[in-house]
């Protein structure tokens, strides 16, 4: 894991040497099942994200720094313009672990999942305007000790008094995991009510191709507060991309929101089914979800909630996937 957060640290600096844009968001996002009382199978997943000023000049010569560069040599793929539209580039480290319900039983128990953690570092650029976004982005990453999961599940119990889990030296990997990520975010409409208050709604798509996780899917959402920001969603899960920070501090002042939404994702391929011989395991084509969740934001630092529910991926597993999840957002 350490390797990661080198890694990650040292395109964040590159990103913030002179003549390249200057960080504008940080972001830190934490999925937990114990938020929902359960522990087990899909246990934790967190993400430290950054995504960079935007810039607007990237059609003239102006600007030749390092977003609007990148921005010209991928000016030929779908959806994006040098003209009209701003961008940003984007930097993450994500981590995932899976867990078997019983984590006090050392012996692997085929009946259930195995320990698997993954981690990987997201480098991407995302151009959008008023009425919509559009990312493009490649991940590469590793499962095995080298995805430092394990020892985060230990600090994290340790912190929650939660049992420690004994089945680590029986988890998959090591492989390398890498893919390409592409989104596309639309907002529908928003709506000034005459007491102050706002109601908006939008839905996006997204193509994850990787070899751990490769999914296809779609969300939609609906939102109703004050002063709502001007992301093009909410930020659901701390697994995913750092799509919810872009615009989400150009609306200034106190303001609050409650949101609920739904998803549907199809799935390719899933690293569980296709690396463990010994565990009768089998994905679904595809899953369907319902998330609630609300937020805070000020100037300067945004903060939501959001609990969600799903079916597994999981063919042998009719049991809904649930968690919770606290993202945090500064403006530096």
């Amino acid at each position: 894991m350490l390797k990661f957060f080198r890694v990650f640290f040292a395109a964040l600096l590159l990103a913030c040497v002179p003549g390249f844009s200057l960080a504008s968001t940080l972001g830190f996002a934490w999925d937990n099942d114990l938020f929902v009382g359960e522990d087990g199978r899909y246990t934790n997943g967190v993400r430290f994200s950054w995504v960079g000023n935007a810039h607007e000049q990237c059609a003239g010569e102006q600007d030749r720094g390092l977003t609007c560069g990148l921005a010209r040599v991928i000016n030929p793929l779908p959806g994006i313009r040098l003209e009209g539209q701003k961008h940003a580039l984007a930097v993450g480290l994500e981590q995932t672990m899976v867990t078997p319900s019983d984590i006090t039983r050392s012996a692997p128990d085929y009946s259930d999942v195995p320990y698997v953690g993954y981690s990987n570092i997201e480098l991407g650029m995302f151009s959008w305007n008023a009425q919509h976004l559009l990312g493009y982005g490649i991940r590469i990453g590793t499962t095995g000790p080298d995805s430092g999961a394990e020892q985060s599940q230990k600090v994290i119990h340790k912190i929650t008094g939660s049992e420690e889990p004994k089945g680590w030296d029986n988890q998959l990997g090591p492989d390398v995991i890498g893919g390409v990520i592409a989104v596309f975010a639309n907002r529908l409409f928003r709506h000034d009510h005459a007491n102050g208050l706002q109601t908006d709604m939008g839905y996006s798509a997204m193509l994850d191709a990787n070899n751990f996780l490769g999914t296809a899917g779609i969300s939609s959402f609906v939102r109703f507060g004050k002063n709502l920001p001007e992301n093009f969603t909410p930020d659901y899960a701390g697994v995913g991309t750092s799509s919810s920070q872009v615009g989400l501090f150009e609306q200034r002042g106190l303001g609050w929101e409650f949101f609920l939404g739904a998803t549907a994702q199809y799935i390719g391929y899933f690293y569980l089914e296709e690396k463990t011989d010994l565990y009768d395991l089998e994905s679904r084509d595809g899953t369907l979800g319902l998330v609630v969740g609300s937020g805070l934001h000020l100037d300067n630092f945004s903060f939501t909630l959001t609990l969600q529910g799903s079916q597994s991926p999981l063919r042998n597993n009719d049991d809904i996937l649930s968690f919770g999840n606290m993202s945090f957002m500064w403006k530096i």
